[in-house]
């Protein structure tokens, strides 16, 4: 499972489109196998959610998203899972451990 988060230092981005960098987890069976972070450069949400989809990311955690941004991403099978304030790492160990 490939998980992405838009960041804002460590922490998750307050807006979908404006973050730059991406943090980008891979997990396999309940632990991560794969971190990285992402440059994707000064754009807008269709230019994240396009590399997003290209990623194969499944799933997005992230704070503020447009809805037009959001459900495009659904439509391409990634869930986003929205609404969600902290630092970045936590929430995608805390994804991770939930089992889902």
């Amino acid at each position: 499972m490939k998980i992405a988060v838009p960041l804002f230092g460590d922490r998750v981005s307050p807006h979908f489109g404006a973050s730059s960098r991406i943090l980008v987890i891979e997990a396999l069976e309940g632990r991560m196998i794969h971190r990285g972070i992402l440059h994707t450069g000064r754009g807008d949400g269709w230019q994240l959610a396009r590399h997003l989809a290209a990623l194969e990311i499944d799933v997005l955690v992230c704070n503020g998203i447009q809805r037009k941004h959001k459900e495009w991403l659904r439509h391409r099978g990634i869930e986003v899972l929205d609404n969600r304030r902290g630092a970045a790492e936590d929430l995608v160990t805390a994804f991770i451990i939930s089992g889902r």
